[in-house]
This record gives structure tokens, sequence and C-alpha cells, in this order.
């Protein structure tokens, strides 16, 4: 059954309804459907990130880091790489707090990681370890 537009002087014919929705009373023409948005969708921004600054210096702490990596000898490897980037990123500034807490844990448990195995100055512990251990290697 088709059904007639109720404007004045209108008289369109309705075509049939698709769906549940209440059934339209007027035509498209005459009233035509509201184009909402859609809620779910998130309209994300269109600007470009700006570009790094290259002429800039490099900030301290990546400066440390490189120098800490660079004495250890790791600095060409991943994992070096690695702690580098989190330190940039680190020091980049656009994060949260939270994100800030979560990157300095990572750039912590990396630099652990970089540094695995690689040589190291001996320390007043390690000189009290090598006379504990020539002093029993003397007695037995």
């Amino acid at each position: 059954m088709d059904r007639i537009c109720q404007t004045q002087g209108c008289g369109a014919v309705i075509p049939p309804q698709k769906g549940s929705a209440r059934p339209r009373k007027f035509c498209e023409a005459c009233r035509p459907p509201r184009n909402r948005p859609n809620p779910r969708v998130i309209k994300l921004p269109t600007t470009p990130a700006p570009e790094p600054d290259t002429t800039a210096s490099v900030p301290p702490l990546v400066a440390t880091y490189r120098e800490r990596l660079e004495v250890a000898g790791r600095l060409d490897s991943p994992e070096g790489a690695h702690v580098l980037l989190l330190a940039s990123l680190l020091t980049g500034g656009a994060h949260t707090a939270s994100g800030a807490a979560a990157l300095s844990r990572e750039l912590r448990a990396a630099m652990e990681v970089a540094l695995e195995g690689a040589p190291r100055e001996p320390d007043k512990l390690d000189e009290l370890a090598a006379r504990r251990a020539a002093k029993a290697a003397g007695a037995s």
C-alpha cells in the first residue's frame, strides 16, 4: 500500500518503508532526512606532525645516555639505538605524565639490557671480592 505525502498540495507518493522505524508521513522533497554524523566516528586532526628541528642541540639526557653507551661500547648495537630512541622521545615532551613515567621505566629497562655483559670498571666491591677469592685460594 502506497502512502501519500500529507503536506497541503503535495500529494507525492512515499516509497515503501525500509527498516522498523516509524513510517514517514511526508515525502523527502517536503521534509528531507536529517543527515546526522555518526557519534562513534572520531575525526582525526588533519594537521601534519611538525618537522623535527635538525639545527637544535642534542638534549642533555640524550647526550648522557649516548656517552654512557659509548663508554660501554654499546652505541652501535640495536639495544643502544633503542635506548637513544627512547631518550629522544622522553625529551620530546609530547606526552602525559603517565606516559612520561612509562617511557622512563622503559628507558631504564632498555639501558639495563643494553649494558648487559659490557665490560665495566671494577669498583670497591669487586676489589673486595677479588681479595676474598685470592685469600680463599691461598688458604686451601
